[in-house]
């Protein structure tokens, strides 16, 4: 058994002179005197002493267990409303957070963006170590600015010191441009910090099990918490399906078997029957289940999942066994001006996710079959939408709240019969994205001159009442389908 009171004896406390957060000692530097004689340990009691100390961490991580809620809550409606969640930290820290960030698109199914690591030194310092990076304030002030931190997002500060100046830095900046602020500490971290920060989240571990190796027991509660939230924040905008992992996409060998495992475990399906489903599916699990489920096309799953915010359970409890499904009356009735500023910044934002995925398309890896459509005859087909469909009815619609002595009588729509195959017309596909922008450009002016009033008016279809704002929702629905269909990819396993 090792001697814990072997080794020197502890010192006055360093004389610093300054008040400045830098400067002080953090827990996790502290000496931790059950290890002292560690060094005369053998490998047996080795492992005993630090598993000793590891059991100390899930203790430590439990106590914030409200606070990581709260932040969990916050942070799906922010990703819900549009925003990013974005880790920032340093060394050992910035690393967990790039990793955690790196595992929600494979994960959870969500687009590249949506969570981001920031780390001090750049990517660089991911496999090599820039200590000395983690002192530059104006990097972290500078890598906020470069992503454009806004209102809509959330900046997590990870340093669990407390004190590192990348990451204060970084922090106070999201902070002063609008966005929501977080921090995660092993120490108490300096009141600059705990002022700017909404959610600060401090498990104590203590001293590490050798001083100052906070890749140990701190970088163990930082893990736990990181893994905590991201799942929660995921559960929270409809990643999961009971406790299953539905919002993937089946890029991979693993993935596949994964998939048609789930698809089995929901649906009851054999693979021969769960296979076709989910290339019909474009390869997403959570598309097959609401598909099957409803016994719906992939283009009515995906506008319904869109409608219930991605939640599997909410799709199948409407919709399941219901002999009309609405297509774009299953929005909800009511708009707040909140959604109103929502829907357009989305709505402007279609011609760029489209532009990204006609990149990714390019570059994809050609052993993937090819299906349905070119990335032209998409765009093809969304200019013919806009121009012979969206616009035309959205603009009787503002008429119609416009009309003189108040709201006309409630428009009557035809169904818009989509050409089965959109005529390109010889256009290259950088054509076509500067006509998907202009003629979205008309759109968005229409509907930013229009008074609120217009976003309630409603026509029908089908029999279906379709409000202004819940044609604007399918649209912005629409653009990410087709997007999703340019860059997918069915791995030839599916195919089989």
């Amino acid at each position: 058994m090792v001697d814990a009171q072997r080794g020197p004896a502890s010192p006055p406390p360093l004389e610093d002179g300054g008040g400045d957060a830098e400067s002080h000692t953090s827990p996790t530097e502290a000496v931790n005197p059950r290890t002292a004689g560690i060094d005369r340990a053998g490998p047996a009691e080795i492992v005993r002493l630090i598993q000793a100390e590891d059991r100390l961490v899930p203790t430590a991580v439990q106590a914030e267990g409200a606070v990581i809620a709260a932040l969990i809550e916050e942070v799906t409606g922010r990703l819900r409303g549009g925003g990013r969640l974005i880790y920032v930290g340093a060394g050992t820290s910035g690393r967990l957070g790039v990793l955690d960030a790196a595992e929600c698109p494979p994960t959870f199914g969500t687009e590249p963006g949506t969570v981001i690591g920031l780390i001090a030194g750049g990517p660089g310092a991911l496999v090599r170590s820039r200590e000395g990076a983690e002192d530059d304030r104006e990097a972290g002030i500078a890598d906020v600015r470069a992503i454009d931190v806004g209102p809509r997002d959330f900046v997590l500060g990870i340093a669990t010191s407390g004190t590192t100046p990348y990451v204060r830095a970084a922090v106070l900046e999201a902070a002063a441009r609008g966005a929501g602020t977080g921090f995660l500490s092993c120490s108490p971290p300096p009141e600059d910090v705990r002022r700017a920060a909404a959610h600060v989240i401090t498990p104590i571990v203590g001293p590490e099990v050798v001083a100052g190796s906070t890749r140990m027991k701190a970088g163990t509660a930082t893990k736990l918490v990181l893994n905590t939230l991201s799942t929660g924040v995921m559960i929270g905008l409809g990643k999961v399906y009971g406790n299953l992992m539905v919002d993937l996409r089946a890029g991979s060998r693993k993935l596949v078997r994964r998939s048609l495992s789930i698809l089995h475990r929901v649906c009851g399906l054999q693979a021969r029957e769960a296979r076709p489903l989910l290339v019909a599916a474009g390869g997403s699990v959570k598309t097959a289940i609401a598909m099957h489920e409803l016994g719906a096309s992939r283009a009515m799953a995906e506008r319904l999942l869109d409608a219930c915010e991605g939640r599997l359970a909410d799709v199948v409890e409407r919709f399941a066994g219901a002999e009309h499904l609405p297509y774009y009356a299953c929005y909800p009735a009511d708009v707040e001006p909140a959604e109103i500023s929502r829907l357009l910044e989305e709505l402007a934002r279609g011609p760029e996710r489209l532009r990204a995925a006609c990149e990714a398309h390019a570059g994809r890896d050609e052993r993937s079959p090819p299906r349905g459509w070119s990335p032209a005859q998409h765009l093809a087909h969304l200019l013919q939408a806009e121009r012979e469909a969206y616009r035309p009815r959205l603009e009787r619609l503002i008429e119609t709240a416009q009309a003189p002595g108040g709201p006309g009588s409630p428009p009557a729509f035809e169904d818009w019969p989509p050409d089965p195959d959109p005529p390109v017309r010889g256009k290259s596909v950088p054509e076509l994205l500067l006509e998907v922008a202009a003629e979205r450009g008309r759109t968005t002016d229409l509907l930013a001159e229009a008074p609120a009033a217009a976003w309630s008016a409603a026509g029908t279809l089908d029999g279906d009442r379709i409000a202004l704002h819940q044609l604007v929702r399918a649209v912005t629905q629409h653009d990410r389908a087709h997007a999703d269909r340019i860059r997918e990819r069915i791995h030839p396993d599916l195919l089989a």
